[in-house]
């Protein structure tokens, strides 16, 4: 059977004099990894971010992050007329990106003529939630971007209204609206350049939606909302690995009883749309299917209790209508439902090196063909600043069971290297762990700030690199 490996960076990562964007270098990236024969791209949530950043915590599941397009690009196409660099700041700043991106990519709306007949098609395929989207943006905006529940006008969803807005503010929506298709546009050429090459790209989707987001303002009654549209219950889980307090995440839960009733018709859409963007789907906290952790509104973890999920009903409602592969990313604490919800829909699962060296853990307990392993995640710190963090006794057990010494070079490729022995049908790796960094964590779970900065510098891409990921990759006969 055939086994793969992959690289894990995210588009905001690459190397940039701003944030990473879908132009130059996305392809520079595509090339690199044909030349080191990876055969697989995993990006995080492409959806637009809001306060905090977090591509988990998006004010639109259905939507795109503008950051990335590339500004580059509208100006060689001839939908940007020119702009000004120094207001986006250098490297990635939220802050400046924020302030004025947006703001340039409006002024290639003179230009839609251009691209007219592609724009009104690309609007016609998403008019389930793109008005929606850009209204939703443009009434955050006027009300100062508060949240939707603190708006005194349009707090509540009303068809007619939101007609009714969109005629008296048309350009200034269809601005918005263009903006995404800005983004579509340039995100399937590239997807079509990485799969002519033989790569396909993975998606990550957040199995919640955030309280300030256009799905809770459209749709509040398939949440846990009540009357006055506050959440009842919110999403998180208990201590675990990552935190002793556990972590409150404060997601609005689903009223999986109403979606049953609806033959799941949100998830189904919601589906159907990403399989359009990705070649693989990764389902984040994918064990919430099984079983969530519900924490009532206002209180802590400690408060929270494990609730039965939808179950193998969803799933097979999905599968009548979209046909694609999905990841299941079952980490954290697993029971028996979890492993059965596993097993009938039969998504391959994960597992994280950085997690297979406890008292009771064995590095090669459980990996069968059907599942995908990692290096470490977005969540996790780089794996040579966990390698050299470990204990006495735990880098024992790790330097027997991937054949290392207490004095060898370069632990990061040895520890890679064993990762791609196991027979698992998908090794991906963070950029981060083969550059062998220790400070270039991308986000450290319950902190607010200071997370999703990371990003490549120029030379990352060397040849050398190349030629080291090729190696352990043909080494292990993957791809």
């Amino acid at each position: 059977m055939k086994k793969y490996a992959g690289i894990l960076l995210h588009i905001s990562s690459l190397n940039n004099d701003s944030i990473g964007t879908l132009g130059i270098e996305a392809y520079k990236f595509v090339d690199f990894l044909e030349k080191s024969k990876q055969h697989l791209w995993q990006v995080l949530p492409l959806n637009p971010t809001s306060y905090g950043d977090s591509p988990y915590q998006s004010p639109c599941t259905f939507a795109f992050n503008p950051y990335f397009i590339s500004l580059d690009e509208l100006v060689k196409d001839g939908l940007l007329d020119s702009y000004d660099k120094t207001l986006l700041g250098k490297g990635i700043d939220y802050y400046k990106l924020f302030q004025n991106k947006v703001k340039i990519l409006k002024k290639c709306y003179k230009n839609m003529f251009k691209v007219k007949r592609e724009y009104e098609k690309f609007k016609n395929d998403n008019r389930s939630w793109l008005t929606d989207y850009a209204v939703f943006s443009l009434l955050k905006e006027k009300n100062n971007y508060k949240p939707w529940y603190e708006w005194k006008e349009f707090k509540k969803y009303n068809k007619n209204e939101i007609n009714h807005f969109v005629n008296n503010n048309y350009s200034k929506v269809d601005e918005i609206r263009f903006i995404q298709f800005l983004f579509y546009k340039q995100w399937i050429k590239l997807k079509k350049y990485a799969n002519k090459k033989g790569i396909k790209i993975i998606g990550d989707i957040p199995i919640y939606v955030a309280y300030d987001s256009v799905d809770c303002w459209k749709a509040p009654h398939i949440f846990e909302l009540d009357k006055d549209l506050k959440p009842i219950n919110v999403a998180g889980c208990p201590p675990d690995y990552f935190s002793s307090y556990g972590q409150l995440w404060g997601n609005p839960l689903y009223r999986w009883d109403y979606l049953k009733k609806t033959d799941y018709a949100w998830w189904v859409e919601r589906i159907k749309e990403v399989a359009k963007t990705y070649d693989i789907i990764r389902i984040d906290h994918f064990r919430a299917f099984a079983g969530y952790f519900k924490i009532p509104y206002g209180k802590d973890p400690k408060d929270g209790k494990w609730v039965k999920g939808p179950g193998i009903e969803l799933f097979n409602e999905i599968n009548k209508h979209v046909k694609c592969e999905i990841i299941a990313e079952n980490l954290g604490f697993l029971d028996d439902s979890v492993h059965k919800l596993l097993e009938e829909t039969g998504y391959a699962g994960m597992n994280v090196m950085q997690f297979e060296f406890g008292p009771k853990e064995e590095f090669k307990h459980g990996y069968d063909y059907n599942n995908v392993l990692y290096t470490g995640t977005h969540d996790n710190e780089n794996l040579l600043a966990w390698y050299k963090s470990l204990d006495k006794d735990t880098l024992a057990k790790v330097n027997k069971t991937c054949g290392l010494r207490s004095n060898s070079a370069n632990p990061n490729l040895k520890l890679i290297d064993a990762c791609m022995k196991q027979k698992c049908k998908y090794v991906i790796v963070p950029i981060q762990d083969y550059l062998g960094l220790t400070d270039a964590r991308m986000n450290i779970p319950s902190e607010l700030g200071g997370n999703w900065l990371y990003q490549m510098k120029y030379d990352d891409l060397s040849k050398k690199l190349i030629n080291t990921v090729k190696k352990v990759t043909e080494e292990n006969k993957r791809g």
